[in-house]
């Protein structure tokens, strides 16, 4: 993520992004430029950041995710998969997930519910910061501190 794409998400008229990790729905302000182009940050680890780390491994890498969806988060979380994972030789821990969820009282739904549940002038405006992800390479967009704050 970068500049220009930010600004093309404004551009192009999206409704929400999520483009970041985070902890709550955002506006981004890159540079002081704000973009008016909400982010829903992914609030969890992939399931491929984890397995290798601290003991988890693909038998038990979904039972370390509802470890840390046991209190819920206040605006709720956000996971991203990827399908050449959840939906191939994890499908067994994604399926885990799934029914631990419900368990846990959450509900499953599309990005896009969360995104038009949101009220738009209630949201922090978040500097975008780059940074490491443990057990990701390279830098990622994450939300920042709170922009004016």
């Amino acid at each position: 993520m970068n500049l220009h794409a930010l600004r093309l998400t404004q551009r192009l008229g999206f409704d929400y992004c999520s483009d970041s990790r985070g902890t709550r729905p955002f506006i981004p302000v890159w540079r002081a430029e704000i973009v008016a182009c909400p982010q829903l940050p992914t609030t969890l680890p992939t399931l491929d950041e984890l397995i290798g780390t601290d003991g988890v491994t693909a038998k038990n890498v979904a039972a370390r995710v509802l470890e840390l969806t046991r209190a819920p988060a206040a605006e709720g979380h956000v996971y991203t998969l990827h399908a050449e994972l959840e939906g191939g030789k994890l499908a067994g821990a994604f399926e885990a997930m799934l029914a631990g969820w419900k368990t846990q009282g959450y509900e499953l739904v599309p990005l896009r519910a969360l995104a038009e549940d949101l009220d738009l002038k209630s949201l922090p405006r978040n500097e975008i910061a780059l940074g490491p992800v443990s057990g990701r390479s390279g830098s990622l967009t994450l939300q920042g501190k709170e922009f004016l704050s």
